[in-house]
C-alpha cells in the first residue's frame, strides 16, 4: 500500500508540472509514401489538316510521366493528353484577332546574324550580331487572352491547353516577310523598355534589339506554340551554347514550319513521321519545362512559412559619381516581395537592402583584392569563384539567418570598368546555396547617357530567389529551349518580373502535394493510435472533420485550384495535429469517461512494472505500447491528468 501511495503522489505531482504537454511518442518507421496525380492537357492543332498530323506518333515524343522524390515522399505527375483539330471557323476567328492586334511593317523586329555570332563566339570580338527583319508583329498577350477566354471545347473539364498553330500564310517564301509574337518588356525599376540582349554589347553595336516570340504563356493555363513563327533565340542558343540537337524532334532549332514543309514531303510515310516528331518536340519541351518541371527544393523549404532576402550593396564606384543616392533606384523591394508572394501567397516575404562602401570594410576589401585576375587598360577582371566563396565564408557577419525560415543573402558589387570571370567567360551573376552574387559593371545599369536608368536588380533577385525555392530555368540547359518563350522570370529570353501561371501552378501543386503526404502520414499515426481502443462516436466525428477537409482539398486540386487546395490541407493539418493531442488524452482515459481522472491513474500505477503474462498486466495501461508499463506511461498519464478530450 505504501508503494502504491508513493507512486500515486509522484504521478499527481508530475501532472501539476506537465499538464498540457503531450510527449511525441507516436513516431515510428513509415514506408516511402507515394502520390500519383493526373494533369489533364488538351492539345489543339489549329491550321493543320487532320490527315497530315499523326497524333499517335506525336504522343510517342512526349514525356508524360514525371516522378520526383522529396524527402521520404515520391510524387508522380501523369499528363493525360487529348488531341483535337480546330475547324475553319475557329481558325478564322483566331486569324481575325491576330490581324486586329498586330503591326505589319518594315524592320519591325530583329534577326540574328549567324556568321557574326559565330565570329563573336570564336574570337570574343565585340560586334553587331543583329539584322533587321520585316513582317507582322502580333500582340502575344492578346492572342493568349483570346485563347484563354475561347477554349476550343468549353464542355471539357478544367485542364491545361496547348495550342499548336500554323500561320504560314502570313510569311513570304523567301523569308523577307515573316510573322511573330511580341510582348511589352518593361523594367519597372528603371521605367524603361528592354532593348538589349544579355552580354552582347547592345547599346552601341546592337541598338534597339527586339525579341520575337514563337510561343507564349503568361497569366493563364494556355500555352500557344506557333512553329511557323519567326524567332532567333533557338538559333542563338544552338550556336552560343553549342547544343547537340539533331533529328526531326529538334529540327525546330534549324527550321520553322514553312521551311520544314518545304524540305519534308508530309505526303509520304517518312515525311508524316518526321512532322509528328517535329511538332512533338515543341509540345514535349513545354510539358517538361513548364507543366511538370522537377523543383530542386528541400523539405524544409516546402514547409516554410517565411522568406527573407537580405541584400548588401557594396559600392566601390562612389568616386566615379555612382553614390548610394544615385544607385538607390535599382532595387524596388516592394516589387520583389509582390512577385514572390504572387508565386507563394502562403509565404511571408520580406526584402531588406543595405549599402556599404568597400574601402570602409577591410574584410570585404581583402576578398575582392585577392580575387583580381588582372587589370588591362583600366579594366579590372575578377575571379568570380574566388569572390563567391570568399563572401560565402563571411556571410554570418553581414546577414541575420534567424530572420525567417528561408534566408537568402545577396551581395551586389558596384564598380566602374569591371568584369567577373567564371567558366572562362564574362558573367554578371551567380546564385546557389542560398546566396546571390551580382557583379555587373556599374555603367550597365544606365543608358548610353550614363544617367538615365536602364535595368535594375529586382528581376535578378526574383529569379535567384526562384532558384532557391527550387525552380530550374524554363529550359533544360544543353537540350531543349522552346519553353523559354514563356513570359516567366525564370527564363533567359523573356524580361519578366513575375512567374507565369504554369510555373506558379507547378510550385503551388508541389507544396500542396508534399503537405498532403505529410498530412496522410500524420493521419496514419492517428489511426494507429485510435485503433488501440474500440471505436468511439465522438472520436469518429473528429476524424471525419479532418477527412472532410482533405476531401475538399482534393476537389479543389482536381479543378486546378491549387492555392485553395493548399489552404484546405493546412487547415486539415492543424486539425490532425490537434487530433493527435486528443488521442493521447483519449488513450489515457481508460474508462472512457471523457476526462482523465484518478481511476485512470490508478489503473496505470496498479499495473506499473508489469509485462504481458503478469497477473497485474493491463494492455490499456501500456500507453506507449512497448510491452511494459513503465515510467513513460506514468509520465504520459500524469501530463494529461484531469484533461478532457471531449470538450477540446
Amino acid at each position: 500500500m505504501r508503494r502504491f501511495s508513493t507512486l500515486l503522489l509522484v504521478v499527481l505531482l508530475a501532472a501539476v508540472v506537465m499538464r498540457g504537454e503531450v510527449p511525441n511518442l507516436a513516431g515510428g518507421d513509415y514506408p516511402l509514401t507515394e502520390m500519383s496525380e493526373a494533369l489533364p492537357l488538351n492539345v489543339v492543332f489549329v491550321g493543320f489538316e487532320m490527315s497530315a498530323v499523326d497524333t499517335d506518333l506525336v504522343d510517342q515524343q512526349l514525356q508524360k510521366n514525371c516522378q520526383f522524390t522529396y524527402g521520404a515522399f515520391t510524387i508522380e505527375w501523369n499528363v493525360t493528353v487529348r488531341y483535337h483539330f480546330a475547324g475553319s471557323t475557329y481558325l478564322s476567328a483566331l486569324r481575325t484577332v491576330m490581324l486586329a492586334n498586330s503591326v505589319n511593317g518594315t524592320d519591325t523586329t530583329s534577326a540574328l546574324n549567324e556568321t557574326a555570332l559565330q565570329t563573336q563566339l570564336s574570337t570574343g570580338a565585340k560586334m553587331s550580331i543583329f539584322l533587321p527583319q520585316s513582317g507582322r508583329a502580333i500582340n502575344a498577350s492578346a492572342v493568349e487572352e483570346w485563347l484563354a477566354l475561347n477554349p476550343y471545347n468549353v464542355s471539357l473539364e478544367p485542364s491545361y491547353w496547348f495550342y499548336v498553330l500554323n500561320f504560314t500564310e502570313f510569311d513570304s517564301p523567301d523569308h523577307t516577310l515573316e510573322h511573330w509574337y511580341n510582348v511589352t518588356e518593361w523594367d519597372f525599376e528603371a521605367n524603361y523598355h528592354r532593348d538589349f540582349w544579355r552580354l552582347e554589347w547592345d547599346n552601341v553595336l546592337n541598338p534597339d534589339v527586339k525579341f520575337p516570340y514563337s510561343c507564349f504563356n503568361s497569366g493563364s493555363r494556355v500555352f500557344f506554340i506557333d512553329p511557323s513563327a519567326f524567332q532567333w533565340y533557338l538559333t542563338w542558343a544552338r550556336i552560343w551554347w553549342g547544343l547537340s540537337v539533331s533529328g526531326p524532334k529538334y529540327d525546330y532549332y534549324y527550321e520553322d514550319l514553312d521551311e520544314f514543309l518545304r524540305t519534308h514531303d508530309v505526303g509520304t510515310s517518312q515525311g508524316k513521321s518526321d512532322l509528328a516528331a517535329y511538332l512533338g518536340g515543341w509540345v514535349d519541351d513545354a510539358i517538361r519545362n513548364l507543366l511538370t518541371p522537377e523543383l530542386y527544393t528541400s523539405t524544409d523549404t516546402l514547409r516554410a512559412s517565411s522568406l527573407s532576402i537580405q541584400a548588401l550593396i557594396i559600392n566601390n564606384a562612389s568616386n566615379d559619381g555612382y553614390t548610394d543616392e544615385v544607385m538607390e533606384w535599382m532595387i524596388n523591394t516592394t516589387l520583389v516581395e509582390e512577385a514572390l508572394q504572387d508565386l507563394a501567397p502562403f509565404l511571408n516575404v520580406d526584402v531588406q537592402v543595405e549599402f556599404c562602401t568597400l574601402t570602409d570594410d577591410l574584410l570585404l576589401e581583402g576578398i575582392f583584392d585577392a580575387a583580381v585576375i588582372q587589370q588591362v587598360d583600366g579594366w579590372t577582371y575578377y575571379d568570380g569563384f574566388d569572390v563567391w566563396y570568399g563572401l560565402l565564408g563571411v556571410k554570418n557577419s553581414y546577414f541575420n539567418f534567424s530572420a525567417a525560415d528561408i534566408v537568402i543573402n545577396a551581395y551586389v558589387f558596384l564598380e566602374k570598368n569591371m568584369s567577373m570571370y567564371v567558366y572562362g567567360g564574362e558573367y554578371t551573376g551567380l546564385g546557389g546555396s542560398g546566396q546571390i552574387l551580382v557583379m555587373k559593371e556599374v555603367g550597365r545599369y544606365f543608358q548610353e547617357d550614363g544617367t538615365s536608368p536602364k535595368s535594375g536588380l529586382g528581376l535578378v533577385f526574383i529569379h535567384e530567389a526562384g532558384h532557391n525555392l527550387g525552380f530550374p530555368h524554363t529550359f533544360i540547359h544543353g537540350e531543349v529551349y522552346a519553353g523559354d518563350f514563356a513570359f516567366d522570370v525564370m527564363g533567359y529570353y523573356p524580361y519578366s518580373f513575375y512567374f507565369s501561371q504554369l510555373r506558379k501552378d507547378s510550385y503551388q501543386r508541389l507544396v500542396t502535394d508534399y503537405k498532403t503526404l505529410q498530412l496522410q502520414k500524420l493521419m496514419d499515426e492517428n489511426l494507429a493510435l485510435y485503433n488501440r481502443k474500440p471505436p468511439n462516436a465522438t472520436m469518429d466525428a473528429k476524424f471525419n472533420e479532418v477527412n472532410t477537409a482533405i476531401t475538399t482539398s482534393r476537389v479543389h486540386y482536381a479543378l486546378l485550384r491549387y492555392l485553395e487546395a493548399h489552404n484546405e490541407v493546412v487547415g486539415a493539418e492543424a486539425k490532425a495535429t490537434r487530433l493527435q493531442e486528443l488521442l493521447w488524452i483519449y488513450l489515457c482515459d481508460l474508462d472512457n469517461s471523457g476526462t482523465v481522472k484518478i481511476f485512470d491513474v490508478s489503473e496505470v500505477t496498479g499495473a506499473y512494472g508489469s509485462e504481458p503474462g503478469d497477473s497485474n498486466w493491463n494492455p490499456y495501461a501500456d500507453l506507449i505500447q512497448n510491452d511494459e508499463v513503465d515510467i513513460f506511461d506514468v509520465v504520459l498519464i500524469a501530463s494529461n491528468y484531469w484533461v478532457s478530450w471531449i470538450d477540446w
